[in-house]
């Protein structure tokens, strides 16, 4: 589970050291959970990837290996936010975090539109996770996410993709006879 919760508006993406992506973001939702507390509204997605970013800054230089996206929406819209573990934060379009997500990118630049159905959106991000993990061996197998879909095992969705251009979607080497 790369996909952890922040609250039922947020989740962060891990990328990076297992155990310092779950501390940290475990850090990040107790802090969502005390401010809604606190103040009585809802934390802004941008708040709460600053806050995010800022603890991250503080311990920069000291070993931690993250690579974050904050996901959500709150009463701004929808937010994407880049968190690495040198506290820089980005507000982005679109995002792939991990060893994959340049083969994620290619398929994310190539398809995506500002204005998508959420049926496109998701075979979008199905797509680019099939082909992360099918070309990079350390990212996972499974697409999960927030609105918690059964498991699709990426080998899956592979041979579903390759059906769809009517060809395999693998590297090809091109014949040089």
């Amino acid at each position: 589970m790369k996909i952890l919760d922040i609250n039922e508006r947020m989740v962060a993406t891990m990328a990076g050291v297992a155990g310092d992506c779950q501390f940290w973001c475990r850090v990040v939702s107790q802090y969502c959970n005390l401010f809604e507390l606190r103040e009585k509204k809802e934390i802004t997605v941008s708040a709460a990837s600053k806050y995010f970013a800022n603890q991250l800054y503080a311990y920069r230089n000291r070993g931690l290996s993250i690579g974050s996206m904050v996901c959500g929406y709150d009463s701004r819209g929808p937010a994407i936010f880049q968190i690495s573990d040198d506290g820089t934060r980005l507000n982005l379009q679109v995002c792939s975090i991990g060893s994959g997500s340049l083969h994620a990118y290619g398929v994310l630049d190539t398809h995506y539109k500002l204005k998508m159905t959420d049926e496109e959106a998701l075979k979008l991000g199905r797509r680019a996770i099939m082909l992360a993990t099918f070309r990079d061996s350390g990212s996972g197998g499974y697409c999960n996410g927030k609105t918690r879909f059964p498991p699709i095992d990426v080998n899956q969705l592979y041979y579903e993709f390759a059906d769809e251009y009517k060809r395999d979607i693998g590297y090809q080497p091109p014949n040089d006879e």
